[in-house]
């Protein structure tokens, strides 16, 4: 499951964590084109090199609402259930 970021059908939520959240706390924008991974938050890292690609939620297909899973459990909860999802 953690090196198959960014997640959702379309790639939308670019770690774990933040797809715990609440699709409105989730990012709405975020960079793409390395492969350092982001291990607190079980996806890729924030990319700041040459061309990076820019991930915008707000365009039309690629929303990152719904799938509301987990997102009402307390932070010390989704930080549990993270550290689970990375030995799967």
């Amino acid at each position: 499951i953690w090196a198959t970021a960014p997640f959702l059908h379309n790639g939308s939520v670019p770690t774990l964590r933040a797809l715990l959240d609440a699709p409105a706390d989730r990012p709405k924008t975020f960079t793409l084109g390395g492969w350092e991974y982001d291990p607190v938050g079980v996806g890729f890292a924030p990319y700041s090199g040459p061309r990076p690609f820019t991930f915008d939620t707000t365009l039309k297909g690629n929303s990152n609402a719904g799938h509301e899973y987990g997102t009402d459990l307390s932070d010390a909860d989704k930080d549990a259930l993270v550290e689970y999802l990375k030995t799967l």
